[in-house]
């Protein structure tokens, strides 16, 4: 993926005529706690377009037939009957392209992904969980544009096509996650999965050894977004609250992972109608502010230790926002102080 800096105005931008924008005002910096962060050397109205970024490998996840999605990573819109077109090797009933123009653009990323999926989607499903395929299906799909993009090099004479191969590939391979992120069961699982289904083979080449995969699993964990209907991190919650509705999809982003999180987040985001994440600022930003995002629902979890028990769940670490530090009472409990403070998504 390539991320260009550009004036177009936001709302064109969204309109899918560029493919990507970040701010000029929005740039990375490091913090000693947190590590990578967003901050703006600018003021940032209320309203502004901050990111889209487009996913490197996104999946669908709804049940329902109606709501799957464009395999194709360049559209990625909403795959609607009758114009479908399912894979000709019948590997998996979710994959299907918006038109046959997507389809046969995505021959070489979907080949790699499509004896996998035909081979081991059904076991996979059956013997674990959906939701370790879809995990599994994820790091397939990250592999699958990873070799799309060294074929597209290898055919390519200019210089633009390495550089968006060094962009995206080493977007990904610089997120946070390792196996010391995760619990020793997790790792253990995923080591297992990894062995069983992940090795190089054949017809399934992607030149990484065991480690490499599973600590590809441990940055993906960390890093991947759900995708839903509605917006995420209205704050204050408006009322009456309105949720963000249901997952359709769950994909990974090279730019906006690097986004941190705040129960009071500064930042809404949401995917437009071709899957890249839109940040939107959702109060005026002023310059050297940290631009944050929630990592969860914010109608679900409304009081300090709902909030803080899902974060150290799900996200394995204790949340230090302002708004957390400003609800705790005298007496809190020292159990937080074991726990690493928050990191990136």
């Amino acid at each position: 993926m390539s991320v260009y800096i550009t004036t177009e105005p936001a709302n064109r931008i969204v309109d899918g005529i560029t493919p990507d924008w970040i701010h000029p005002h929005l740039i990375q910096s490091t913090d000693p706690i947190k590590g990578r962060q967003f901050r703006v050397s600018g003021p940032i109205p209320k309203g502004a377009c901050l990111l889209v970024d487009r996913p490197y490998a996104i999946i669908p996840v709804d049940e329902n037939p109606d709501n799957l999605i464009c395999s194709y990573p360049a559209c990625n819109r909403p795959a609607r009957n009758p114009e479908r077109n399912p894979c000709p090797n019948a590997c998996l009933p979710d994959v299907i392209w918006c038109s046959s123009t997507c389809r046969v653009a995505d021959q070489v990323r979907h080949g790699f992904e499509c004896t996998w999926l035909k081979r081991y989607a059904g076991p996979i499903r059956s013997k674990w969980s959906e939701y370790d395929f879809g995990m599994l299906w994820v790091i397939v799909r990250l592999l699958a544009m990873r070799h799309s993009q060294l074929h597209k090099l290898s055919a390519a004479s200019g210089d633009a096509s390495v550089q968006q191969l060094k962009h995206g590939w080493e977007g990904i391979d610089s997120l946070c996650g390792s196996s010391d992120t995760w619990s020793h069961d997790k790792v253990r699982l995923w080591s297992t999965l990894v062995k069983k289904y992940l090795q190089s083979s054949s017809a399934f080449p992607h030149d990484m050894g065991i480690d490499r995969v599973l600590h590809l699993i441990c940055q993906e964990e960390a890093n991947s977004f759900g995708l839903y209907p509605r917006e995420t991190g209205h704050f204050p919650v408006p009322k009456p609250p309105v949720d963000r509705g249901e997952q359709y999809a769950a994909a990974v982003y090279p730019t906006a992972a690097i986004a941190n999180h705040s129960c009071s987040p500064n930042i809404i985001h949401k995917a437009d109608e071709k899957g890249r994440m839109v940040f939107t600022a959702s109060r005026d930003i002023f310059p050297g502010e940290e631009c944050c995002i929630s990592y969860f629902d914010l109608t679900q979890y409304n009081d300090l230790k709902s909030r803080r028990d899902h974060l150290r769940k799900s996200f394995l670490f204790v949340c230090q926002c302002q708004r957390c530090v400003s609800e705790e009472p005298v007496e809190e409990e020292t159990e937080w102080d074991a726990l690493p403070m928050m990191e990136s998504l």
